[in-house]
């Protein structure tokens, strides 16, 4: 019951806005797929927010900033629960001349010298509202803005903000960064993230009400762990044996989403991690020759270089491993093979890798949407 009462109130409050707070609402998509919606209520003294997250379980990040009448955030609280009302953890910050003060839920105090920052959590669109119009409002046309993760680690960052024409904005990481369309007063009305490893694109849309229409979505049992974003591009494991050597290969599978995958590279990148999440990992035991070409037995993280205009692709093997799959050192590459594309006559949804088991000989094989790209392996 406690529970109950707990979502009661919150979504009672978010009802109740002060007479002079704007009301914001946006739905968060990747390709064809609903992954969040969120409800935004900001006034001059508060924003509070609820981002509801769809995919591996159903979460409520509920989230409120207390402001400054300077505008800057004197306290951050988030909260995370399902829609049943069950707690599974929140936060509590409060920023005090130059520091933070973060508070956990077992009680636990940690102060941080930060100075005057902005707390983030993912892409919420209330902190990155507020930071936006701030930037808007300061009339330059570039600047950056201190930030702090919510959950850690408690570092002030610094956020590059950069307008361009009269209704954009790019912000975050300049090497992938997200790209904002903006109103007449600089709130959001939609974000790319397509530049960056998440591929998202958040719109604002007219008023709804967003805990009705998740209840519609799929969940899981308050006892089950949310899985979250891994659960989008679930993580698999290839083995083969070919002649003596074993081989495997443990890659994360995207799905198409209604997405045209193979344009301009793949998902925008002419170097692919070849699925998606932590870098595709390749492992043999003995040499192979692969595409004709010797590759030494060890570990090694797979890629696959594309054409920008899609004409041409092949394998990458290079000598790190265990790093996200954005992170790749062409210095480190020791092996590049051509692979050979061929139709489909029936699509993947879901990307594949195969690797059949052979006495001497195999192929190893992708299949995605309605293409195919192989290059042949042999033991040695």
């Amino acid at each position: 019951m406690r529970r109950y009462v707990h979502l009661v109130t919150l979504v009672c409050a978010a009802l109740a806005a002060p007479a002079n707070a704007q009301r914001f609402t946006y739905v968060g998509t990747l390709g064809r797929d609903t992954l969040s919606l969120e409800q935004v209520i900001r006034s001059p003294e508060a924003i509070t927010g609820d981002w509801i997250s769809l995919y591996g379980g159903i979460m409520v990040h509920h989230y409120e900033l207390t402001l400054r009448p300077d505008g800057t955030v004197s306290r951050y609280q988030l909260n995370l629960h399902r829609l049943s009302g069950k707690l599974d953890g929140d936060i509590d910050i409060r920023f005090v001349d130059d520091s933070m003060i973060v508070r956990n839920a077992a009680g636990k105090e940690l102060r941080a010298q930060v100075g005057e920052a902005f707390p983030m959590f993912t892409s919420t669109m209330g902190p990155i509202d507020l930071i936006l119009t701030r930037a808007r409002a300061s009339g330059r046309d570039s600047s950056s803005i201190s930030t702090v993760g919510a959950f850690g680690p408690y570092r002030r960052s610094s956020m590059p903000i950069v307008f361009f024409g009269s209704d954009s904005v790019r912000f975050g990481n300049p090497r992938a960064p997200l790209v904002a369309r903006i109103d007449a007063g600089g709130h959001v009305l939609g974000m790319s993230a397509r530049a960056t490893t998440t591929r998202t694109e958040t719109r604002r849309v007219p008023d709804f009400d967003v805990f009705a229409a998740a209840a519609h979505f799929p969940n899981v049992a308050d006892s089950a762990d949310i899985t979250g974003v891994p659960a989008i591009s679930p993580r698999d494991t290839v083995r083969a044996t070919i002649g003596g050597a074993s081989v495997m290969i443990d890659y994360g599978r995207p799905a198409v989403r209604g997405r045209k995958v193979f344009s301009h590279g793949v998902l925008g990148d002419t170097i692919w991690r070849t699925g998606a999440n932590a870098a595709t990992q390749f492992t043999t035991t003995r040499d192979l020759i692969v595409g004709g070409d010797t590759l030494r037995a060890g570990a090694y993280s797979l890629w696959t270089r594309v054409s920008p205009d899609d004409s041409s692709y092949r394998l990458v093997f290079n000598t790190q491993t265990g790093q996200w799959g954005t992170e790749h050192h062409p210095e480190r590459d020791v092996l590049s093979v051509p692979l050979s594309r061929s139709a489909l006559r029936s699509a993947a949804e879901r990307l594949t890798i195969r690797v059949a088991n052979g006495d001497r000989t195999s192929l190893f094989r992708l299949e995605w949407a309605n293409t195919a790209l192989t290059v042949p392996i042999t033991a040695r």
